[in-house]
């Protein structure tokens, strides 16, 4: 009896395709994603240690949060700051925290938008 196995080459490779090429931009979107959080986490640590120093939110807190985030290419047009109180004293807790939203896309299977948030707390170093 023969078998003829034409075509069976092709349909595995389509099958293949079908999975590895999700797999791979997932792997890749993720990473991606994981690098974005990593360096938004570490301007919000660097702007909240700034903030303080100088005593809360100042036009300098901004520019340092804008200038750091530029660096890691996120455009800070898409990022909201939040920093409270906007004035601290002495050892009084200053919270600050930064908001974006980072898009996916996975071919064949789905794109979307995800939310991140990172939050610091420091203590305020300005003697009022």
């Amino acid at each position: 009896m023969l078998r003829d196995d034409r075509g069976l080459a092709t349909l595995e490779t389509t099958l293949m395709i079908t999975i590895l090429v999700p797999l791979l931009f997932s792997v890749i979107e993720f990473g991606d994603l994981f690098q974005r959080w990593l360096a938004q986490e570490s301007a919000t640590v660097q702007v909240a240690r700034y903030a303080g120093e100088v005593g809360g939110d100042t036009p300098e807190v901004r520019a340092l949060l804008e200038d750091t985030l530029r660096s890691s290419g996120i455009d800070p047009a898409r990022v909201v700051l939040e920093i409270a109180p906007a004035r601290v004293g002495w050892r009084q807790p200053l919270t600050v925290t930064v908001r974006s939203t980072a898009s996916i896309a996975i071919p064949f299977l789905f794109s979307a938008d995800v939310p991140l948030r990172t939050t610091a707390v420091v203590r305020g170093e300005v003697d009022r």
